[in-house]
């Protein structure tokens, strides 16, 4: 029978023939002959199919062998047998294997690696029982069985298979051997690999890097690098994968001289050109807090190559980096490479970005690179939504949730927990009630309630926004679960709504359950609610016990607090005092919190040493300075207020900006500043504010 084949081009079999005529050309590189269509042409043509993974083409000659008569051929049965499950289509590979009038040993091999590719290992372990029935395995179906029953990770069917294979003569078989070593490191037998190992007659590259990659897959890092020695005191030169099985190690064990020996035989082994051995050596380093290293390795195989040797999810982990090191230059470095060099679009690099600029604070330029990608995902959204509320911007914060929970543009995303936490922060930066109740029924209708950390930063939320009944509701209502933190927000809630007694009384409580054990941030919350109530002696008595009690060491949050806490009841030269005798260095938030004190009372002379301490340790500040003026204003010293604020207008980096308030009416926020007249109805709003300065005037 004749038939029209396609064969492409590149085939092992025309080498060293002669240039044949030449042919019309199709596309995929495929040309057309009439050959005769035997068992030959068949087979050689699926196995073309099965190394190209093109079922398509396999499925026209599957007809062709229909048509032909060949499929009763085992060897024809057996390649599109092998065709099918190699290509991801077991059920077709079952169908075919049970109507096949003649199964070898082949055959039934082939059905099980297919099973044994798609994970379906006790499906392996059946249909190699079936065989056992009629037929006895070779050498290539017990090395499938084994890499099913170490899948598996089941030592004693490893063990079962390991004396049929004695019991069979295929002990010394060393393709066995290997295989076996493998079978026993993956399924967690360490001592029984390495016995097993010690009793070969001819240890070669694979014996090692079994033994070596189970190790590491165990955790057994140490033993690895052992072993990794004894190969080449062995005389056995590594493969790529052996290399990559000791960097992986290497990253687990996170020692230098480790690390530099290793990179150090990688070049001598010639395996720097390998596209897998440079990502994880450049991994190796910038996982493990070595970025200068990563970053010269990358530099070497990059910026002086094509680039064609550093993967996008490398080249990520290398911008995070410069995101935890604020090395904005290097970022920036790296951003202009993936431009130069067309790595874009690609989302998980433009995330990568993203982050970094955030870290280091150039918000403008992460929302430029947001606006221009052209794929988004939830990821992408959350990172941009958490730049910009902690650069302060919450309002633009939630109108970009909007705009994700909308229609995400042509993203289709939906926020996750990241995105609900985010968002609370950006209304409690707002104290934005009516956005924060939306955000909670949301969370609530999305099944998201029951996450703790969305409860404690709704207990926050409701907290800023002056609603304790909320917050307490959320807390003693709706959270069946709760941690340390919970109670902290809870604390902190009633802080900053001058609540100390509940405070107080919450803080008894956490100590009651004895379910946890107060931390730093605790005693920050409650010695700041006490400072807001007034509560001089149960500061103090809460200062001794963090020491006393819990063994904790006071920080410098903590001394500010009590600083904060005398300056507020009046008790002035006292918080002088206490910070002089400070075991710790003394910062700028103790000798603000004076500061903050001598603007309530009036205490200029103070003031002037609590300014003379700021000048020294927090120089580029502006808030020290305005409150300076305000201090020299309250004590009528109007040229020394003039000057410090003449010192600003003169100084480009002290230039105070100005400053701005929000209302929300209706769930829309108005943003104006003093003196304000942007608003349409501003007239209006003027002719109200002063109907209410007359009322009140005339009341008092």
């Amino acid at each position: 029978m004749y038939s029209i084949q396609w064969l492409p081009f590149i085939s092992s079999s025309s080498v060293d023939r002669p240039a044949p005529v030449k042919q019309p050309q199709l596309a995929n590189n495929y040309h057309y002959a009439l050959t005769p269509f035997d068992s030959f042409s068949a087979v050689r043509g699926l196995n073309s199919c099965t190394a190209n993974g093109d079922l398509r083409l396999g499925s026209c000659i599957h007809t062709n062998i229909i048509k032909s008569g060949l499929y009763t051929n085992v060897f024809v049965a057996n390649s599109l047998l092998d065709t099918y499950a190699k290509c991801g289509h077991i059920d077709d590979a079952a169908k075919l294997f049970d109507h096949m009038p003649d199964k070898t040993v082949v055959s039934w091999t082939s059905l099980m690696s297919g099973h044994c590719q798609r994970g379906a290992f006790d499906e392996v372990i059946s249909i190699f029982r079936r065989m056992l029935e009629t037929l006895q395995p070779n050498e290539y179906a017990l090395a499938v069985i084994l890499q099913a029953c170490a899948q598996k990770r089941d030592f004693k069917l490893v063990q079962v298979i390991h004396c049929y294979i004695i019991k069979t003569g295929f002990v010394m078989d060393a393709f066995l051997q290997n295989s076996l070593i493998d079978g026993y490191t993956k399924s967690g037998t360490l001592e029984a690999a390495e016995k097993l190992m010690k009793r070969l007659s001819c240890r070669n590259v694979v014996s090692w890097t079994s033994l070596i990659s189970g190790c590491v897959f165990n955790g057994r890092v140490e033993k690895a690098l052992r072993f990794f020695v004894e190969m080449q005191e062995d005389g056995v030169s590594p493969n790529v994968i052996t290399i990559l099985s000791i960097l992986q190690a290497c990253s687990l064990v996170n020692e230098r001289q480790v690390f530099q020996w290793v990179h150090g035989l990688v070049m001598k082994a010639k395996c720097r050109e390998n596209v897998f051995v440079i990502n994880s050596l450049v991994e190796m380093y910038s996982i493990n807090g070595y970025f200068k290293e990563a970053f010269q390795v990358f530099c070497e195989f990059c910026f002086e190559g094509d680039g064609k040797y550093v993967s996008a999810e490398t080249i990520a982990t290398l911008v995070q980096r410069c995101s935890h090191s604020k090395c904005l230059k290097l970022g920036e470095q790296i951003h202009g490479y993936l431009f130069k060099h067309g790595f874009f679009p690609c989302t998980i690099l433009e995330n990568s970005l993203i982050d970094m600029y955030s870290e280091n604070e150039r918000g403008d330029a992460a929302f430029q690179l947001f606006r221009k990608m052209s794929c988004r995902d939830i990821v992408s959204w959350n990172t941009m939504i958490s730049c910009l509320v902690k650069g302060g911007n919450s309002y633009q914060a939630l109108m970009l949730l909007s705009e994700a929970h909308g229609n995400g543009g042509s993203d289709m995303v939906y926020p996750d927990f990241v995105t609900i936490l985010a968002s609370i922060q950006a209304c409690s930066g707002l104290a934005s009630l009516q956005q924060g109740q939306v955000i909670h029924g949301y969370i609530t209708r999305a099944g998201l309630i029951c996450d703790t950390f969305v409860q404690n930063s709704l207990v926050d939320m409701y907290g800023k926004c002056g609603r304790l009944d909320l917050a307490e509701k959320v807390f003693f209502e709706e959270m069946p679960v709760r941690d340390l933190g919970s109670w902290n927000s809870l604390i902190a809630a009633y802080g900053i709504n001058g609540n100390g007694t509940s405070a107080l009384s919450t803080f008894q409580k956490l100590k009651n359950t004895g379910c946890y054990r107060p931390n730093a941030i605790t005693f920050t919350s409650i010695l700041s609610a006490c400072a807001h109530t007034g509560l001089v002696a149960e500061g103090f008595e809460i200062f001794k016990s963090m020491k006393e009690e819990y063994s904790l060491e006071p920080g410098i949050e903590h001394f500010a607090c009590m600083v904060d806490l005398l300056g507020r009841a009046g008790r002035l030269e006292e918080a002088e005092a206490f910070i002089h005798k400070m075991p710790i260095k003394q910062g700028p938030e103790v000798w603000g919190a004076l500061l903050n004190g001598c603007g309530l009372f009036g205490k200029p002379d103070i003031a002037d040493r609590a300014a003379k301490k700021l000048s020294c340790l927090d120089p580029k500040s502006k808030t020290w300075r305005v409150a300076l003026s305000n201090v020299y204003a309250k004590a009528n010293r109007w040229e020394d207020a003039a000057m410090v604020r003449a010192e600003m207008r003169s100084e480009e980096q002290l230039h105070k900006e100005g400053g701005w308030s929000s209302v929300e009416v209706r769930g829309e926020a108005f943003q104006f500043m003093v003196g304000d007249t942007m608003h349409p109805e501003a007239r209006m709003i003027y002719a109200v504010l002063n109907g209410i300065n007359e009322h009140i005037r005339d009341t008092c």
